[in-house]
């Protein structure tokens, strides 16, 4: 009674927020949402276990299966009025967005855009690929996705690393009106003013240092700027590290910049520490998709139960440390589970603090 109460609570939470789907397809997500919450692995096998129906193992599998074939279920489509409430309600004074691809294996490859927040990533939207590195092709859509929704009155940055240093890229998010920081490969060509041109790593930095540049000009085939460079030679790697922005390159800039690395934890959360991705075996990119959807709203359900656990001063019910070292997403998770064994009440919502 106590499952089926709360899948129902879920498709209830789901409809207000207004995805657009018929009552199976929401039941059904609910039904994988509750799932991938109790679950420490997304293979459907496993999922199949913890579904609070009755019928056969398989049965259950196949009905799981019936859910990731279906046509008629938009992934994009379905989550577009998630990330319209996150965005349009955000009450921050700037939205982060962060754009990085994660590898399933040698199979597939997600590129997730999202929205920094509390050290990690909520996800915004992504794309299901074939397994290697991405362009301006695949990366200039989502952020296509997400522009409409963008609020005009709050500032708004955008990260990422040298996969996503396409001057297509860099003009789309000048155009838009975004700031962008974004990482460069050390052979490509600059300038500074009407200087030489000649590429970044003969900057010759030293290990540990960093330098501040303005008015740079970028590709002397396809000329792009003034933009500002930021270059940094991290003491423990084995070579600098290069990125272009809009904003003026100074220490403040570069440690906003840091955000960037806020997207690696929920690509752990997605994979070895929480959903254990890579054990699904879905051999379809279509399918594939239709579990991210699951799995990005089961992540936001997680950091809003982390947040009323956090809110109501229940963290140290979990982590027993003086100074909490789990993330929002770890104790909604956590929470769950002793939830579950010990009968308390259980949240149910897609939203974060400051959006209601």
């Amino acid at each position: 009674m106590f499952s089926i109460l709360l899948v129902r609570r879920i498709v209830q939470c789901l409809r207000a927020v207004g995805l657009p789907a018929t009552r199976p397809q929401l039941y059904d997500l609910a039904l994988l949402c509750y799932a991938l919450a109790f679950s420490s692995s997304c293979h459907l096998a496993s999922l199949a276990l913890l579904l609070p129906l009755t019928g056969q193992r398989e049965s259950l599998v196949q009905r799981l299966r019936r859910y990731l074939k279906n046509p008629r279920l938009s992934p994009v489509q379905c989550y577009a009025p998630v990330m319209h409430y996150i965005l349009s309600h955000w009450s921050g004074r700037e939205i982060c967005l962060v754009l990085d691809r994660t590898d399933i294996q040698d199979r597939w490859s997600i590129l997730l855009l999202g929205v920094c927040y509390r050290r990690r990533v909520l996800p915004l939207t992504w794309q299901v690929l074939r397994f290697g590195g991405t362009g301006a092709a695949e990366q200039l859509p989502l952020l296509q996705r997400v522009q409409p929704h963008l609020p005009a009155n709050i500032r708004v940055c955008f990260y990422a690393d040298s996969e996503f240093r396409a001057i297509a890229v860099q003009a789309w998010c000048q155009q838009y009106g975004l700031h962008w920081q974004i990482g460069l490969h050390n052979d490509l060509s600059y300038r500074i003013g009407v200087g030489p041109w000649q590429p970044l790593h003969t900057l010759a930095l030293q290990p540990g240092e960093r330098r501040y540049l303005q008015n740079v000009y970028l590709q002397q085939q396809r000329i792009f700027g003034p933009v500002n460079l930021i270059a940094y030679w991290p003491p423990k790697q084995l070579g600098p590290r290069y990125w272009a922005l809009d904003l003026p390159a100074n220490a403040q800039a570069w440690r906003r910049g840091r955000k960037r690395y806020w997207v690696e934890p929920i690509f752990r959360d997605w994979k070895s520490y929480g959903f254990d991705l890579e054990t699904t075996q879905i051999t379809d990119p279509v399918r594939q998709d239709k579990l991210l959807l699951a799995m990005a709203l089961t992540t936001l359900w997680m950091t809003h139960v982390g947040e009323w656990v956090a809110h109501n001063g229940r963290s140290r019910e979990l982590d027993a440390s003086d100074r909490s070292e789990y993330s929002l997403f770890r104790l909604g998770r956590d929470y769950l589970q002793r939830a579950r064994a010990v009968g308390l009440r259980i949240p149910v919502g897609f939203s974060v603090a400051g959006v209601p």
